[in-house]
């Protein structure tokens, strides 16, 4: 006798005798094999059965001290395995609470992902037998009707631990950091993949995805990888300071590498504003009134906005439309490749309204300004890659009033 029903005569490790079964109700009727009288019908799982009263002995003894132990289940979906390894076929997945009848233990523990516990033989409720690693069982043992706890593992794993309580940073980040190329567009507080354990939350931002879903429970995977029940989320730690994130968005598979980040998000930002400050500020002083005989007059003014006049060759190229206006917005938002940085000053988007943007690299020089035409083609995630084209657009201004004091 495997799991005896409730209130049941026998107990685990009881050896009776079988009288006869139910084909149709999948059922033994069984006796204690030195009392006869007494027969009760039950179901085939609950016993396990044996051509001679001797092999039935053998494995009654080989039970030993888990004949009447039993374990709880600490979450939901915990899986049961095939083999005694978190890399064996899944057979069954548990309810949180739900009660397995143990029939063994592997005799040393073993390293899961960051966690180190025991793979526990158990029996479930409808007959399947296999493996559950015991650090999401509450393991008990019951005599009559007293209950003791042999083993309760508190879930705590440093490593689950440390990618809860960190700000995950999107891996561009590190890579605008190295080219000192900053991105506000891409660069933001708002972007990356954020935990709430009080709230079991998981929040993922960036300029093309906003999505936010609630966990019930936190489970292993493999080997530094867990699976956020009831969200279509799945991270792996890579290291300490690296994870990917697999999940689902309107249907679609993505996977993302975050970072976690050395320098302060604030401290970046307020570096990159102040930097674009400072040519917006360059320019007003060199100027702030630019004049080119053929392509009009360039104003730029110290709160970021300019006027350009007179502008009909860039219409007539086709860098601008007739419906821009007059007036519009600079920001030194663009970058310049390294191997062509030597040549300019630097780079800027003009935006005339709210539908036309163009971008210029641009050099000071000889009291004037000078301004290079930047095609879509050349730009890459607002990095400018070359300066060379088969019909450029070079752009030559001089400086009509005085620098300001």
């Amino acid at each position: 006798m495997l799991w005896p029903p409730e209130n049941s005569y026998w107990a685990p490790g009881d050896i009776v005798r079988v009288k006869g079964e139910s084909v149709l109700r999948n059922t033994y009727v069984v006796s204690l094999s030195d009392w006869e009288r007494n027969k009760k019908e039950i179901d085939k799982w609950r016993i396990k059965s044996f051509n001679s009263r001797k092999e039935a002995a053998e494995y009654a003894a080989s039970l030993g001290r888990w004949r009447h132990v039993f374990a709880e289940c600490l979450y939901q979906s915990l899986p049961m395995r095939s083999e005694p390894s978190n890399m064996s076929d899944r057979t069954f997945s548990f309810r949180k609470g739900e009660l397995v009848k143990v029939l063994g233990r592997t005799s040393e523990p073993e390293q899961v992902g960051n966690l180190e516990g025991y793979w526990y033989k158990v029996l479930a409720e409808g007959g399947v037998e296999g493996y559950v690693f015991d650090y999401y069982l509450r393991v008990m043992e019951n005599l009559g009707n007293t209950s003791r706890i042999l083993s309760e593992r508190e879930p705590f794993d440093p490593a689950l631990g440390n990618l809860l309580r960190t700000e995950w940073r999107p891996k561009n980040f590190e890579a605008m950091l190295a080219a000192n190329q900053i991105d506000l567009k891409r660069f933001s507080l708002d972007y990356g993949l954020f935990f709430d354990p009080n709230k079991k939350r998981i929040t993922l931002r960036n300029p093309d995805i906003s999505t936010s879903e609630t966990w019930t429970e936190i489970m292993p995977a493999g080997r530094d990888r867990y699976v956020f029940l009831d969200t279509s989320f799945t991270v792996t730690i890579n290291s300490e300071s690296f994870i990917s994130a697999q999940y689902i968005y309107k249907g679609k598979d993505y996977i993302r590498a975050f970072v976690r980040m050395d320098q302060d998000v604030d401290a970046v930002i307020a570096r990159e504003v102040g930097r674009r400050e400072a040519e917006l500020s360059r320019m007003v002083q060199l100027g702030p009134i630019y004049y080119s005989r053929i392509y009009g007059e360039f104003t730029v003014n110290k709160n970021g906005a300019f006027t350009w006049t007179k502008k009909s060759a860039l219409i007539s190229r086709g860098i601008v439309s007739s419906e821009a206006g007059n007036t519009g917005t600079i920001e030194f938002d663009h970058f310049i490749k390294p191997s062509i940085a030597a040549k300019h000053n630097g780079a800027f988007s003009l935006r005339f309204g709210e539908e036309e943007t163009v971008q210029f690299l641009y050099a000071f020089e000889n009291e004037g300004l000078r301004l290079l035409h930047v095609p879509e083609n050349v730009i890459d995630q607002r990095l400018i890659m070359t300066d060379q084209y088969i019909h450029p657009t070079r752009l030559s201004f001089t400086r009509l009033s005085p620098p300001e004091e």
